[in-house]
Parts: C-alpha cells; structure tokens; sequence
C-alpha cells in the first residue's frame, strides 16, 4: 500500500484508531499475532472479556481464553466494516453493537446461549461483519 493511501486511511479511520490507542495504553494487555494458511490477524489479548472488539484493522482485542476461529473471522469482518465505512464505523457499527450487547445481557438473561447467540448475530451490523469475515451460522 503507498504511504499515501496509509495515511488517507489513518485518516478515514481517526476516531476508532484513538479509541483502541486508549484501550491498548489503559487495558493490561499483549500484543498476539496469529498465523494460518488464510489469514494473519494481530490483535491485543485482554483477560476476561469474554468478548471480542474491533477498532479498526490495527486495534482487535480478544481474551485469549475465548477466542476461537469465528470469532476471529467476525471481528476481522469488524475491522473491515471500520476501513470501508471510516469515520461513520463507531455511529453505525460501534454504538449499535454495544448497545445490542448490554441489550442482550440485561433482557434476555434466561434465553438459552443458542437463541442469545442468534439475536445477536442476526442483528444486521454483525451479520455483515459475519459476511465479511467469511462466518457462516
């Protein structure tokens, strides 16, 4: 990639890349890069979340005792959403994703963890993140 397009992209992306750069300076964390024949994805390891982030393609974290391929594959497609959609991401993406999350956690605690799991992938900012990334359900 030219210098050029790089920093139109830092650029595009500002205030997600600002927000994982607070994350990564106040979160206890390491940085992780992991290898296979189709893919290599760096991200910053977070004990205890249990969950995965996306801010953009330079700040993924993941809690190394939860992470699996798809999940993986999910915020990857996060990480594109971030690049095509710039400085809209944390609007369009971020707040909606967040908000289904506690959503979810508040209301529908005595669900199953399949049918959570559903709702939540099916709303449509993380069923396109799941295109994305190449997840299928």
């Amino acid at each position: 990639m030219s210098r050029i397009k790089e920093i139109v992209l830092v650029l595009w992306q500002f205030p997600q890349l600002i927000l994982g750069l607070i994350f990564k300076l106040v979160l206890s964390i390491k940085y992780n890069v992991i290898k296979t024949e189709k893919y290599e994805i760096s991200y910053y390891s977070v004990k205890g979340w249990k969950n995965g982030i996306s801010l953009s393609p330079y700040f993924i974290f993941l809690d190394d005792d939860y992470y699996s391929n798809v999940t993986i594959k999910h915020e990857s497609g996060h990480a594109q959403q971030s690049k095509r959609l710039g400085i809209f991401y944390l609007i369009i993406v971020g707040l909606p994703s967040i908000s289904g999350n506690i959503f979810d956690r508040l209301f529908h605690k005595k669900w199953e963890p399949k049918k959570r799991m559903l709702w939540y992938y099916n709303l449509p900012w993380e069923k396109w993140a799941d295109k994305l990334g190449g997840v299928r359900r």
